[in-house]
């Protein structure tokens, strides 16, 4: 479509200069009524929606004189106004929600935004995927790619994921995080639309629930080995050592910058100060702590006994009560109720409650010499 009759309204405006096909026909359509602009875009497809829903967030405000110009050129005829149209994402939600269903036009934002919307964000529907789908479908992209998705997802959910996977393949993938860069965002969008088209749209039910955010989630560390680090924290004991030792054996240097952030169960008794531990065994349901504690028995005494060193006599005769009564817990159970005390105990350093204490590093040979 020709220029001119914007050239006419005012040959000076800087809009005409980046005004294309897809900025008037936004404004076109962000005109009409919502039943006469549902009828047109029933017709049309998502990438026509998606080319308006991008030019109208781009767009500030279309002056009367301009927004009958561009009429001109679309329509022989459309309803006059004396009012600015507004422009911007909120009105492109609110008028694509009037021309279509509530779900397509918030899937058209979230790909527009690279899956960012946060009513129904493309990562957040990969999260509720089962792990064994989510490891076959990683399993058979790039290792780059496979990289990329399993860097987007919350370290409890790689860790899962990866629980299941081959392990020749979770070995890789977690070098492969530590070496790498992370992607550009025009790469995770990319991918974002890849999995939407080949993963997320046959499987139903995987957006049918909220998506379930916390508030002050951890920011990743995205440095060399903390990403990792934080994955294998989450790993079951037996597959968490054998890729600490493959980590170390392969790069030494990776596997020192995972051991900074390692934070297990057993380490307690040294990381956590003493002040720490009421506020730690307070912010974890009992039930939880004391299944915590009952596997602790058998894999971290010395963080069993710290614990209960810093905290009242009365409440350890309690708990001793407690733990005598239960069952032993399966190691799966006991595990991952220790990795919550460890999640907790993270949040409470996060939150200012206390400093872990400094790793101390064993003495060299030559010192103990």
């Amino acid at each position: 479509m020709a220029n001119t009759a914007l050239q006419k309204v005012d040959p000076n405006s800087p809009m005409e200069t980046w005004f294309t096909r897809s900025h008037k026909a936004a404004i076109v359509l962000a005109s009409l009524s919502a039943e006469t602009a549902a009828a047109i875009v029933e017709d049309i497809s998502d990438a026509q929606l998606k080319a308006f829903a991008k030019a109208f967030c781009e767009l500030k405000s279309v002056p009367p004189q301009l927004l009958h110009a561009v009429a001109q050129e679309f329509l022989a005829e459309i309803t006059k106004t004396d009012n600015d149209l507004a422009g911007g994402a909120d009105e492109a939600r609110r008028v694509l929600g009037l021309m279509t269903e509530e779900e397509r036009a918030s899937r058209i934002l979230q790909e527009l935004n690279g899956g960012a919307e946060t009513g129904g964000n493309i990562w957040e529907r990969v999260e509720k995927l089962d792990d064994e789908v989510l490891a076959e479908y990683v399993q058979k992209q790039r290792m780059p790619v496979g990289a990329a998705i399993l860097a987007k997802l919350k370290y409890e959910k790689t860790a899962s994921v990866l629980n299941v996977a081959e392990d020749g393949y979770a070995k890789k993938v977690l070098l492969e995080l530590a070496h790498k860069k992370p992607p550009s965002p025009a790469a995770i969008e990319a991918i974002a639309q890849v999995i939407e088209e080949d993963l997320l749209k046959p499987a139903p039910g995987a957006e049918d629930e909220d998506a379930e955010g916390e508030e002050g989630e951890e920011k990743k560390d995205t440095g060399a080995g903390a990403v990792v680090g934080e994955i294998v924290n989450n790993l079951p004991g037996a597959k968490r050592d054998a890729f600490i030792a493959h980590i170390n054996e392969t790069d030494p240097e990776v596997g020192a910058a995972v051991k900074k952030v390692l934070l297990l169960f057993e380490h307690l008794h040294a990381r956590v100060p003493a002040n720490g531990a009421p506020a730690v065994m307070r912010d974890i349901e009992r039930e939880t702590l004391l299944m915590a504690i009952k596997h602790g028995q058998k894999n971290a005494p010395e963080t069993v006994e710290f614990l209960f060193a810093n905290i009242s006599k009365r409440m350890v005769e309690q708990y001793k009560e407690e733990l005598a009564e239960m069952d032993e817990p399966s190691e799966a159970d006991g595990e991952a109720a220790q990795r919550e005390i460890t999640s907790a105990v993270r949040r409470l350093v996060r939150d200012g409650e206390f400093k872990l204490n400094a790793i101390e590093e064993p003495e060299s040979a030559e010192k103990a010499a």
